[in-house]
């Protein structure tokens, strides 16, 4: 398969997730979705991930922008009330496959959510996304699939346990990821295993903002010296004083091969 998304000199990408909303609402440093949607594409991204309304209705912001659309194909909430956190389990894939294929994606991400207690929506979430493999396949745009460790029988120390992230993605990609989109371990030598190990690309997620932009930075730069092709990373970008800088450094590191240190000094 050929990826439009990493056409660039680098053979990288950087992405900012704007997905958030789908199912968080309107988180701090969201809540003007336009102007966060402004302040990211002034980095200059190579792509945004953002639910297919949402692009819709910014389709100028994109049309004015260099920026590659991405459209995330489900929700994953955590409560039924709007902007609370409960520990619910609740995910569904609720757009048609067309509607979003209508949008000229470079890309569709999904996640697959590991540690359930359900194991019927653990089941129904293995099926959601070996169908939009099966339905994405022959038209050029990947599925990015997410494996994450969200559930409750995973303790949180596993979610970037070296073997369970192996396995988490191996899983994904067995199923019809053509793009991973995984948490990076923490240590150079294992992640460089798991890219090596895989036959699709690895780009790396973000979760919720350290709060220490160099932190991150670092955090990019050994996973794309590990191979990873970039980051597909939003809390830690936009929950920023200056998200266009965070974008413009995270470029520097990316596509231009300068340390954290360098571009964040």
């Amino acid at each position: 398969m050929s990826y439009d998304l990493f056409d660039t000199e680098s053979g990288n990408a950087v992405v900012v997730a704007l997905d958030h909303g789908l199912g968080m609402g309107a988180l701090e440093g969201f809540e003007d979705a336009g102007a966060t949607l402004d302040a990211v594409l002034a980095g200059n991204p190579d792509g945004v991930l953002v639910g297919p309304h949402f692009a819709r209705r910014y389709a100028d912001r994109f049309d004015d922008s260099d920026a590659d659309l991405l459209v995330t194909a489900d929700v994953a909430t955590f409560s039924t009330r709007p902007g609370h956190d409960e520990a619910m389990d609740i995910w569904t894939q609720p757009f048609d496959v067309d509607s979003l294929l209508d949008l000229d994606p470079v890309g569709v991400k999904t996640v697959l959510v590991f540690g359930r207690e359900d194991r019927e929506l653990f089941q129904e979430n293995i099926e959601a996304v070996a169908d939009l493999a099966e339905r994405l396949r022959g038209t050029g745009v990947p599925l990015i699939v997410e494996p994450v460790g969200w559930g409750k029988r995973v303790p949180e120390p596993l979610e970037t346990d070296p073997e369970y992230v192996a396995d988490a993605c191996r899983i994904a990609w067995e199923i019809g990821a053509d793009v991973l989109k995984a948490p990076y371990t923490g240590e150079p030598d294992t992640y460089a295993d798991l890219v090596d190990a895989s036959p699709v690309p690895v780009t790396v997620l973000g979760g919720p903002a350290s709060g220490s932009t160099r932190a991150m930075l670092g955090d990019i730069e050994e996973a794309v010296g590990c191979g990873a092709r970039g980051p597909v990373i939003g809390r830690s970008v936009w929950q920023t004083e200056d998200p266009q800088a965070v974008v413009e450094a995270l470029n520097g590191v990316v596509h231009e091969g300068r340390s954290a240190d360098d571009v964040w000094g």
